[in-house]
Formats: C-alpha cells, sequence, structure tokens
C-alpha cells in the first residue's frame, strides 16, 4: 500500500510540475498524436487480417509491431492458401501503402499460393512497387501469360536482384525468356 501512495505521489508531482511549466500540454499532444495518428501501413494489416489465415495473421502482428518510421518492409505469404479474392486484397492494400508513401515494400513472397496463377500475378504486377529487391513465386499454378507479365514488371523494377519463379508450369519458349532476362540484367539472378 505504501508503494502505491508513492507511486501516486509522484505521478501527482510529475503532472503538477509539467502544469506549472506549461509542459504539460505539450507532451499531452504529442502523446496524443502519436497514440491517433494511423500508421500508413494499416490497410495492409486490415486486409491479410481479413483472411483469417495464419500465416497472414502472423504478417499482420509482424507488420503492426514495426516503428512508426519504418522506411521499408517484407511481406512473406508463402503457403498461406489465400483464394483469388484474397490475393486481391493484399494486392490492392500494397498499392495503397505504396501510394500513401508507406514504408517501402523490399522483399515480397507468394510461393505456394496455388490459387495465384496467371489472373493473380496481371494482378500483382499492378500493385507491386518498382522497390522490391527480391520477389518469390514459386510453385503458385503460372502459365505464360502471367510469367510475360512479371518479365515486364521487373524491366521497371531497377532495385530487384532476385526473381524466383520456379516450379511453375511455363512453357520451355518463356523458361527460356526468364534465362534470358536474367543473363542480360546485371545483378539480377533468375531462378525458374
Amino acid at each position: 500500500m505504501k508503494s502505491h501512495s508513492k507511486r501516486t505521489f509522484i505521478k501527482t508531482g510529475l503532472a503538477s510540475a509539467l502544469s506549472v511549466t506549461g509542459l504539460l500540454p505539450f507532451f499531452s499532444s504529442a502523446y496524443a498524436s502519436k497514440a491517433n495518428s494511423p500508421m500508413k501501413i494499416t490497410p495492409l494489416i486490415d486486409a491479410l487480417r481479413s483472411t483469417n489465415k495464419p500465416v497472414c495473421n502472423k504478417a499482420a502482428i509482424k507488420l503492426l509491431s514495426l516503428p512508426d518510421n519504418l522506411a521499408n518492409y517484407d511481406l512473406h505469404l508463402r503457403s498461406a492458401d489465400l483464394s483469388t479474392e484474397e490475393i486481391q486484397r493484399i494486392a490492392d492494400a500494397i498499392k495503397a501503402v505504396h501510394a500513401a508513401n508507406g514504408p517501402a515494400l523490399q522483399s515480397f513472397s507468394m510461393s505456394y499460393n496455388a490459387n495465384l496463377k496467371d489472373g493473380g500475378v496481371l494482378n500483382l504486377v499492378q500493385t507491386l512497387p518498382a522497390t522490391l529487391t527480391e520477389i518469390g513465386l514459386v510453385g503458385c499454378g503460372i502459365g505464360d501469360a502471367g510469367g510475360e507479365a512479371l518479365m515486364k514488371w521487373a524491366t521497371e523494377a531497377p532495385k530487384l536482384h532476385w526473381l524466383c519463379v520456379e516450379q511453375n508450369p511455363f512453357s520451355e519458349a518463356t523458361k527460356h525468356r526468364f534465362y534470358k532476362f536474367g543473363q542480360a540484367r546485371s545483378g539480377l539472378l533468375v531462378v525458374v
């Protein structure tokens, strides 16, 4: 009980001292703005949570624990069993974070999400920012149309240095184009 009284006394004394010196309003408003300022990554956290999938919930918790002033982030959703609609919601949220000048997405993986397919890749390439340095889409059922769209997107992603797309049903011609693309671009490793 004595310690509780001391704690109350200290808090009361500190509040009195701050209000006397005029600093209480400053500290109160600074704390309130920090507590009420929405994180620019919130749309992505919400989209991940909306899936109700363990992999996405874990990723949302990781993003939620990041500091507000973080310059970049990674998003790895391997084997998340995402539906086409969930993939679209996540893609739209990534685009919203980028449009709000939020942290830059650096490493991204949706490997082993069988529902990604060509349609998912066509949607992703419209939303993924050029800030990516690594992308993994292994075993996602991506065919030639998705492969071509991904290579076209990658030509405009200057920081990309790792593109991993093996175990997808590409034709030999598309696989060959991936190999050539990797050879033609210095500093880019393409695994197909």
